[in-house]
C-alpha cells in the first residue's frame, strides 16, 4: 500500500503487514503517483527484497510486524485490476504482451505459444532456442509454418492500457512483423 506518508507490504497468504523500506529507485511512487492522488494506492507487487526486524530508527515503523526491504520491483499493478495473490502460480518461463495490435506470448520449457485476437488466434511453436546477451534474452522458435523471435530486455516497461509496471520490455517478430510490449518472468 502506497500512501503519502508511508508504504507497507503484506506478503501473500499472510496477515502480517510490514513497513516497506524502499531501496529501489522509487519506481513504485513514481509509477503510481496518479493513483496515490485518489488516496492510498493498493497494489499487487512482485519484487525482490528481504524481511528485516522492525526499523527502530523510524517511529512510524514500530507499529508494524517487521520491515520489508524492497530491492527491485519486477511487476506491479493496481489491486483489483490485476490478478494478484489468489492467482495460480505461473507455469511459464516468460510471458510478454502488447497492444495496438493486441498480442501475447508465453515461453515455456518445451514450447512457445503466440496469442492474438485475429486468426489464427493461437499459434503453437516448437521448443525455444535461448540466447543470453548482456541484460537481454532472445528466444527463437518455429513451427506450424510460423517463425517467432522474442527479445526480452531488462528495461522497465509500463503497459499504456492497464498501467501495469513490468521490469522487462519485449519486442517480438512473428513472420517478419514486429510487435512491442512488456514482459514478466514466471517460474
Amino acid at each position: 500500500m502506497l500512501a503519502q506518508d508511508r508504504m507497507t507490504f503484506s506478503p501473500c497468504n499472510e496477515k502480517a503487514e510490514l513497513w516497506l523500506l524502499d531501496q529501489s529507485d522509487g519506481v513504485l511512487r513514481q509509477t503510481f503517483e496518479s493513483e496515490m492522488q485518489k488516496g492510498p494506492a493498493k497494489l499487487y507487487v512482485e519484487a525482490y527484497g528481504e524481511r528485516a526486524p522492525v526499523a527502530e530508527d523510524i517511529a512510524e515503523a514500530k507499529a508494524y510486524a517487521g520491515t520489508f526491504v524492497l530491492e527491485e520491483v519486477t511487476y506491479a499493478g493496481v489491486q483489483g485490476q490485476v490478478r494478484g495473490c489468489d492467482a495460480p502460480a505461473p507455469n511459464y518461463v516468460v510471458a510478454a504482451r502488447g497492444a495496438e495490435p493486441a498480442w501475447a506470448v508465453e515461453v515455456g520449457d518445451s514450447s512457445i505459444v503466440w496469442r492474438q485476437p485475429a486468426d489464427p488466434k493461437e499459434i503453437a511453436l516448437g521448443a525455444p532456442q535461448t540466447q543470453d546477451a548482456e541484460g537481454a534474452v532472445r528466444y527463437h522458435a518455429a513451427g506450424n509454418g510460423h517463425e517467432l523471435e522474442l527479445l526480452v530486455d531488462a528495461q522497465t516497461c509500463r503497459d499504456p492500457m492497464s498501467g501495469e509496471l513490468f521490469a522487462y520490455s519485449a519486442r517480438a517478430v512473428l513472420d517478419g512483423k514486429e510487435f512491442s510490449g512488456c514482459a514478466r518472468v514466471g517460474k
